[in-house]
């Protein structure tokens, strides 16, 4: 998974698919390099990825907790119609950070 830091920010880039056989290595792997590390900012990139199942939403409200634990945040960016409508559906999209511009997701998080 590529990663790449923005000053204190960490984005990662999420893979095609974000499910059952891959979502635990995903979480441990933003775990170990950013919020053992004592970094608070995440971005989550999902441009590429165009499939999550349960096990992935999972993920994604884990990582937000934990990020709102350390006192931080993460942001979900460019996110397929298909995972937004799932998150409607959900109703995670009134609790997880969502946004399409990686400009504005910066500065929801430096604010």
């Amino acid at each position: 998974m590529e990663m790449r830091n923005i000053g204190d920010i960490i984005v990662f880039k999420i893979p095609e698919e974000m499910e059952l056989t891959n979502a635990q290595d995903i979480k441990r792997f933003v775990y170990e390099n950013s919020f053992d590390k004592g970094l608070k900012k995440v971005i989550l990139d999902f441009s590429e990825t165009k499939y999550i199942d349960s096990t992935g939403l999972g993920t994604m409200v884990a990582l937000h907790k934990q990020a709102l634990m350390n006192a931080g945040a993460v942001v979900f960016l460019k996110l397929d119609s298909n995972i937004k409508n799932l998150l409607k559906m959900t109703a995670l999209d009134r609790i997880l950070n969502i946004y399409d511009n990686e400009r504005e997701a910066i500065e929801f998080l430096n604010k």
